[in-house]
């Protein structure tokens, strides 16, 4: 598995593609899926990389399909900034840490959601 791809927002694929990296550009989840989808079925292998913000809007039958490939494991990343208006960046660090753990902390002076 030599093969890393990324799938990110249009401002950041420019920086991947300079550091060496198959960087694809998305505008939206839907254009982001469409992208993995089509890999899916073509085979593909090597190490998918999709913004946390595109992969959000996946179909969860996608999402399902990327859990069970072998040969395209998925991973998300913090794709810069919230693509959703009124997610706050506390708010992204958060979920990024209770993925990573499994644990929801909450920052001094917040409520627990």
């Amino acid at each position: 598995m030599g093969r890393l791809i990324i799938v990110t927002r249009p401002a950041l694929a420019p920086g991947f593609q300079l550091a060496g990296v198959e960087a694809f550009a998305a505008q939206d989840g839907e254009t982001a899926q469409r992208l993995v989808a089509g890999w899916l079925d073509a085979g593909e292998t090597g190490l998918l990389a999709v913004d946390d913000g595109l992969l959000a809007n996946f179909d969860p039958a996608l999402r399902r399909q990327m859990e069970a490939a072998d040969r395209l494991p998925c991973i998300a990343i913090p794709g810069g900034g919230p693509l959703e208006p009124g997610t706050s960046p506390r708010r992204q660090i958060t979920e990024m840490i209770r993925r990573a753990i499994g644990i929801h902390i909450t920052f001094g002076g917040e409520q627990s959601a």
